[in-house]
This record gives C-alpha cells, sequence and structure tokens, in this order.
C-alpha cells in the first residue's frame, strides 16, 4: 500500500529504550512489530551511548551533524544526502554534534530493540549506559588536571 507521511502531521513520541534527547515518528509499519520506517529527531548534544539492535538499520540524515561511532572505527558525520547502513548486532553510538537539532530517516527490517554495551562488550542496562555517558560527557567538559 502506498504511503505519504506529511512532516506537518507526524507525531513525535519518546524512543522505547532511549535517552530522552531522541524522539521518533512512524512512517510505515510499526517498530514494535515488524520492518519500518521512521524519523528520528536528536536534540543537539544528544548521545546514544554504544549499543546495537537484533536488525539492520538503514540512517539517511536530513538535519544537523550525526556522527555515528562503529566499533573500531573512527567517528564519522554524516550530513543531509549521506547513507549509512549498520548491520544486524554491530556495536555503533550516535551524537547529535553541532548546535542544530539532527534529524535522520531510519528504515529497520525487524522490531526495533536496543541493546547498551559496556567497553568490553558485555550487555549492560540503559540506566547504566545512559549514568556512564553523564560521567564522561562531565569529565570531558572539566579541564584536564595538572601533575
Amino acid at each position: 500500500m502506498p504511503v505519504i507521511s506529511k512532516s506537518s502531521s507526524q507525531k513525535y513520541a519518546p524512543v522505547h529504550g532511549a535517552p530522552d534527547c531522541a524522539t521518533l515518528a512512524t512512517l510505515r509499519g510499526n517498530p514494535d512489530k515488524g520492518p519500518s520506517v521512521v524519523e528520528i529527531k536528536l536534540t543537539p548534544g544528544c548521545i546514544i551511548p554504544w549499543h546495537w539492535h537484533s536488525i539492520n538499520e538503514s540512517v539517511v540524515p536530513l538535519t544537523g551533524l550525526l556522527e555515528i561511532s562503529m566499533q573500531g572505527e573512527k567517528p564519522t558525520i554524516i550530513v543531509n544526502g549521506d547513507y549509512n547502513y549498520l548491520p544486524a548486532k554491530h556495536i555503533h553510538m550516535d551524537k547529535c554534534t553541532g548546535s542544530k537539532p539532527c534529524s535522520a530517516i531510519v528504515s529497520m527490517d525487524g522490531i526495533f530493540d536496543i541493546h547498551y554495551v559496556d567497553k568490553s562488550g558485555a550487555e549492560i542496562p540503559s540506566e547504566q549506559a545512559f549514568a556512564a555517558e553523564k560521567l564522561m560527557s562531565k569529565s570531558s567538559a572539566k579541564p584536564a588536571s595538572r601533575p
């Protein structure tokens, strides 16, 4: 069935399992039941800590500077018109860099889930991932201590 989704009528809601700085609108399908296409919005500075999904994701940014860090690789900033494919179970982190909000179209080939991991790759609860990210953000904002 054809779908036309007008941005003026999209309804955004928190992303289940993600930080409060991330919201999404479902454009097609239902991410809780199967394949879907969503638009995700991240506030400036929003970080979705290291995680993986059981599904494959395709990401096309619309606005802002979306930094994608993939395990074992240097972070990459993607912008409007770029494309990012994340295979299932590939550990990554997302960050909205710069002063403007980020938005992207995300296509998922199955039921959406999110599994947070620590530095060793072991799965951890979302609360622990969010707390660790806040600690890292605060420590990086402080000037380096003098020896």
